[in-house]
């Protein structure tokens, strides 16, 4: 039952147009199929419940990858949430938060999926820190960042865009991406797209450096 509202969720991310062109493709509801059974068979048995793996990396080919341009972050919230249901109705447990990427693999051709699953145990809880004191805890959804009360996370700066990039946290950092903002969002001094940024990074927004911090 899980999986089909989670399979009904999927079809409504994507309109008839784009079902069409995907029919020779890896399918979205196909990869919440694919999970769901790898989750089962990794599944262990321990002293008082049985665990799942709550790490899930999500592999496609190259003419596959750029079907997802757009709707990427939709999917992976949805499918994130296929895999907390599937493990609620097969009374699963996690040893840490879900996290669920997606990586283009160029040895996969256009139809195949690959899928990685991990056991990921707990882990500090990241933080944002502004270098003027503010901080904000972090977690695997992702936070927006920008110049108004509407964001997670405001940054009262007139360089930094209405929605300027969001930010969450994964289990081999924390993901940071920009989303389009006028003046860029910058690590290390260098303008980025998306990348995963650790203690040691810098980060601005505008004006404003902001650094990582492990609790």
């Amino acid at each position: 039952m899980a999986l089909k509202n989670v399979e009904s969720r999927l079809e409504r991310l994507f309109d008839r147009t784009f079902a069409k062109g995907l029919r020779s493709h890896v399918q979205p509801i196909e990869i919440a199929q694919r999970i769901a059974r790898e989750l089962d068979l990794a599944a262990r048995i321990g002293p008082s419940s049985t665990m799942a793996p709550n790490d899930i990396r999500i592999f496609l080919s190259a003419e596959d990858t750029p079907r997802f341009h757009g709707f990427e972050q939709s999917t992976i919230d949805e499918l994130a949430s296929s895999v907390r249901e599937h493990a609620l109705q097969e009374s699963y447990d996690f040893v840490g938060p879900v996290s669920v990427q997606i990586f283009e693999d160029t040895s996969l051709t256009m139809g195949q999926l690959g899928i990685r699953v991990n056991f990921v145990s707990g882990r500090p809880q990241p933080k944002l820190v502004s270098m003027n004191g503010g901080q904000y805890n972090l977690s695997e959804r992702p936070q927006i960042i920008g110049r108004t009360a509407e964001c997670d996370i405001m940054v009262a700066d007139p360089n930094v865009s209405r929605r300027h990039a969001e930010i969450w946290s994964t289990p081999d950092g924390v993901g940071l991406r920009d989303l389009g903002s006028t003046n860029g969002t910058l690590v290390n001094g260098r303008r980025i797209e998306s990348v995963l940024v650790t203690p040691h990074d810098e980060i601005s927004f505008g004006s404003q450096l902001f650094r990582i911090e492990l609790a």
